[in-house]
Formats: structure tokens, C-alpha cells, sequence
């Protein structure tokens, strides 16, 4: 089978999405099945580019968030597309890149499915701040993704919690299929020692967030719950691990509550640290209520690292109370506090357990499950 996956969000920029991404590739092509990728990406990332399943196209940089682009003319696709001998088309965004794909599916008649990756309609703020603007723009928004959306032969959801969501909002087809870990690189028993040493970690308790640094993820909670954290763990150390936007005004934050010494800014960790970072630390925070899924939290967990996350959306379903990590309410620095507190003391007992679960959602055998959906549109199609 050919795949072509067209996709707003690529190398060399990494969130979810291009973990998923990689991960879908890699298990599909070990499966004997041939992906073609369609990327927004800048004159550099082209003229660098040696894979040759591989395309960039032109893009300009999207000016609230300047590490995600917006191709300028992606539709020059189909010419490729059709010559590739592509069997069906995989979205997994809704800009320009997603309407290139809708737009090629149309005129070729190749069948298209979609993977709702990301809670856009919780990302107003980037157009406004105005409460009105984001209100309309949420709105707006969800309007846009059902009609996006309505044109996929399936909507691929992360999650049961997610797959429940379009469909009260009224978007068809909607199947959930999980993006899936690679269990044989996230596992327990990997060494941490070097994670601890390049960031001065030495002994201390350790309590990492990994993610984007954006708004969305809430990161602000954890620098409020750190005071707490810290009356009960006091020589524990705070890695915030990601590149993004809103990196300054959490520095300026961690300075004015007198946090320096506890929080360490790690930048953006390579692949081959993330597995090590994990292994480092003692637990995992998760604020964040912006997921469909939550990858970092379940690489975490396959690793053996206990969560404690936001008690809301899809990790509900992953993180069980006193068995594998703590849910703590989004909105209370305290709850939050206390459910960090909770993991750091149980953390060998709950990490053992969230290895485990962690194992449910190996790649392959979300892959397995990939291509049945894949299977079944092209039987459909005919």
C-alpha cells in the first residue's frame, strides 16, 4: 500500500503530531508498506532535506507561533501524488497542507482519511486575548472541523475520550485509533545518569514536565504548585524540557516567586535524551487539558515514570488513581502540589504499574489497527 501523509507539522520542528508521525511510518514501512510525506518546511529544511519520501513545501513562518509554518502552495502535490501511484491519502492537519490533501483527494479521487491530532479550538489565544474573539473563534472553529473533517472517508480519533468528543459534535466516521509508543525505546530500566548529570541534577528529587512550552500546557500551574512541593520535598529540582513561545514569561515567572534554584529550563531534548530523561526523574507532571491523547505522559509511563497529570480528557482513562499515578484538579496549585507528593512517595509501586499498562499501547499494535481502517476505505471505495 501506498501512503502519502500530509501534514502542517514536521521535522525539524517536534510536538505530538510528528511523534506520531514517525511512529506510524516507521511500523508501517517494517510492515512493507511505502509513506510518502507532504510537509510545510523552509528553504533550509529543502535544500537539507536527503529522504526521499520526503517533500517540503514553501511556507512563511505563522507569526504568533514562528516554529509551526504555513506552505504557501502545496497544491503543486497532486502532479506528485498521481505519479507516486498513491493508494490513499492520510491528513493530519486542517491548514493549508490539510486542504492541499482534501483538495487532491477531490480531484483524484484517491480516498482520504483524517486524524484529529490537536485541541485547535483551545488555541484562540494565538489570535486574541479578547474573551468576545476567542468565545466567536471557538466556535467558528469547531465549524470549520466538522466540515474539514465531514470530507474524510474516517476521522482517526487519539482516544475513546477524543472519539467521544467530534461525535457529540456532530463530526461522522469517527474511529479511534491510538498513535501509539515504541515499547522496545521507552521501557524501564534505562539509565538516567546522564540526563542528571548535563543538567546538575546530582540526587535530588526530580519532577519533569516535557512538552511544548505554550500556554495550553498549563505550565504555569506547576511553577504556582512548586512552593507546596517544595515544604514537603525541599531539595527538589523542576525540569521544564521544550522549546516555545511562551518560554520567557515562564522564566519571568519561576524569577518573580524566587524559584531559580529549583527550576531548570532544559531547552529541547533530543531523541535519543528522552528515554534517559524519563528513566532521571521521579515523576512526571502533566497539567495540561489541552490533550487528545497525552504521548509524553504514556512514553513516561512505559518507562516506568508515574504521572501525575490533569484530571480531565483521555488520561483519565490512562492514569488510575493511587494504582499507576495521581490526577489532580487543573485549577488548584495545592491539588497539584499534593498529587506530586503523593507519586514522589509511591513512585516504585505506581511506576511499575504504569509500565505495564503502557504496554497496551505498543505501535505495532496500533498499526495493526491503522491499516484496518485503511483496508476498509479502499474496500469501500472500490
Amino acid at each position: 500500500m501506498k501512503i502519502a501523509f500530509f501534514t502542517d507539522s514536521y521535522l525539524p520542528q517536534w510536538d505530538g503530531v510528528v511523534s506520531t508521525i514517525m511512529g506510524f511510518r516507521k511500523e508501517l514501512e517494517r510492515q512493507g508498506h511505502e509513506v510518502y510525506i507532504f510537509a510545510a518546511g523552509s528553504r533550509r529544511d529543502k535544500a537539507q532535506n536527503k529522504d526521499s519520501h520526503v517533500y517540503y513545501h514553501t511556507s512563511v513562518p505563522f507569526k504568533p507561533y514562528p516554529a509551526y509554518r504555513v506552505a504557501l502552495f502545496p497544491y503543486i502535490s497532486e502532479r506528485r501524488v498521481r505519479k507516486l501511484g498513491i493508494d490513499i491519502i492520510h491528513t493530519h492537519g486542517m491548514a493549508t497542507l490539510g486542504l492541499a490533501a482534501l483538495t487532491i483527494s477531490k480531484i483524484t479521487k484517491i480516498p482520504m482519511v483524517g486524524t484529529f491530532h490537536t485541541m485547535v479550538t483551545d488555541a484562540t489565544h494565538y489570535i486574541s486575548s479578547s474573551q468576545t474573539v476567542k468565545r466567536i473563534g471557538k466556535k467558528l472553529a469547531w465549524k470549520y472541523l466538522k466540515w474539514y473533517y465531514d470530507n474524510c472517508e474516517a476521522v482517526l480519533a487519539p482516544s475513546e475520550w477524543t472519539c467521544k468528543l467530534l461525535r457529540r459534535k456532530g463530526i461522522r466516521n469517527v474511529i479511534a485509533v491510538h498513535p501509539g509508543i515504541d515499547t522496545k525505546r521507552f521501557k524501564p530500566g534505562i539509565k538516567g545518569r546522564e540526563f542528571r548529570k548535563k543538567y546538575g541534577l546530582g540526587n535530588s528529587p526530580v519532577v519533569l514536565h516535557i512538552g511544548r512550552i505554550v500556554l495550553e500546557k498549563n505550565i504555569g500551574l506547576l511553577i504556582r504548585a512548586a512552593p507546596y512541593v517544595l515544604k514537603k520535598i525541599p531539595n527538589c529540582k523542576f525540569v521544564i524540557a521544550g522549546k516555545g513561545p511562551a518560554e520567557a514569561k515562564y522564566k519571568r515567572m519561576v524569577e518573580r516567586k524566587g524559584l531559580e534554584k529549583s527550576f531548570v529550563f532544559a531547552g529541547f531534548l533530543p531523541g535519543k535524551m528522552l528515554p534517559r530523561a524519563y528513566a532521571g526523574s521521579d515523576v512526571l507532571a502533566f497539567p495540561s487539558t489541552f490533550e487528545t491523547l497525552g504521548i509524553v505522559a504514556l512514553e513516561a509511563m512505559a518507562c516506568g515514570l508515574p504521572v501525575a497529570c490533569a484530571d480531565h480528557g483521555p488520561l483519565k482513562s490512562m492514569v488510575k488513581n493511587g494504582r499507576n499515578g495521581i490526577r489532580f484538579n487543573p485549577k488548584s496549585p495545592k491539588g497539584c502540589a499534593e498529587a506530586i507528593v503523593r507519586v514522589y512517595k509511591g513512585r516504585e509501586r505506581l511506576g511499575s504499574a504504569a509500565a505495564k499498562m503502557a504496554e497496551k499501547y505498543d505501535t505495532g499494535m496500533c498499526v495493526k489497527r491503522l491499516v484496518e481502517v485503511y483496508e476498509k476505505v479502499l474496500e469501500k471505495k472500490g
